[in-house]
């Protein structure tokens, strides 16, 4: 199974148990409230599995947000007791739904980004970089060739950015905490971007990654981003962090030059 059919299958296994859940919500008294709060749950497992922990995070951020405020504006629908508050009711939903949003949206779109390098290892025993547990150069070449030509046949834009730390990072470290450097260099880019897109190791401390369906001014702020993101993680130097991008519009020949660059690593 490619990571592909794995996303669908969760997002349709997913929606079945959301919605028949959802159903219970019409008993004993119909809440429109918990009925909207499983439909958001369903919108926070699915920007958990398409774009991983950044996109899960994101959503269920949103989805909390507006749960509150429908529960502010909304009355909630249990049935009255005197001398009883809704008080601690209306506590104990918000406490459940937002961990459940955190729980779906954060840890499991972290979870589906280890899956998707997993089906890359079992497909492709050398797809997976051991030192920074991300593509290969010879994976994410392959990766990139395949994108250059379906550019070439159907017009699908695509970016190409490369992120590279200076040497001064790791240069005066022992090669046990350079190569912890390195991972974690490694797992702040595949954290930071959408499943959708693609991280190999280029050479050394340098990364590439694969941005389908992005324009090169689209790559340049996912960069910028990027780039920001590792100082402000390793403590570096605004010019300890450099990248360049590429776009498949303006610079596909550059590209695939940097294809068999990478090929030739």
């Amino acid at each position: 199974m490619d990571y592909a059919k794995f996303e669908r299958l969760t997002i349709m296994i997913g929606a079945v148990a959301i919605v028949a859940t959802a159903a219970f919500s019409f008993y004993p008294t119909p809440d429109i409230v918990e009925i909207v709060a499983q439909v958001f749950l369903l919108a926070v497992l699915v920007g958990a599995v398409r774009w991983g922990r950044r996109g899960g995070t994101l959503v269920a951020i949103v989805a909390t947000v507006a749960y509150i405020l429908m529960r502010l504006y909304l009355p909630l629908q249990i049935n009255y007791v005197p001398g009883v508050t809704v008080m601690p009711e209306f506590v104990r939903l918000l406490v459940v739904r937002s961990f459940s949003y955190a729980l779906v949206g954060i840890v499991g779109g972290e979870a589906c980004s280890r899956i998707k390098y997993a089906f890359a290892r079992q497909q492709d025993d050398l797809a997976i970089d051991p030192s920074s547990r991300v593509y290969t150069s010879d994976f994410i070449t392959r990766t990139i060739r395949a994108a250059v030509a379906a550019f070439r046949r159907y017009g699908a834009p695509f970016s190409v950015v490369v992120i590279e730390i200076d040497q001064s990072l790791t240069q005066t470290l022992r090669p046990a905490k350079a190569a912890t450097v390195v991972r974690t260099v490694a797992s702040h880019l595949r954290n930071e971007l959408r499943l959708v897109d693609d991280v190999g190791r280029y050479h050394g401390g340098a990364f590439l990654v694969m941005l389908p369906q992005t324009s090169k001014d689209d790559a340049r702020a996912v960069a910028a981003r990027l780039a920001s993101g590792l100082r402000g993680t390793l403590g570096a130097a605004d010019g300890s962090i450099r990248t360049q991008v590429f776009g498949s519009a303006e610079d596909i020949d550059e590209i695939e030059a940097l294809a068999a660059d990478v090929t030739a690593v």
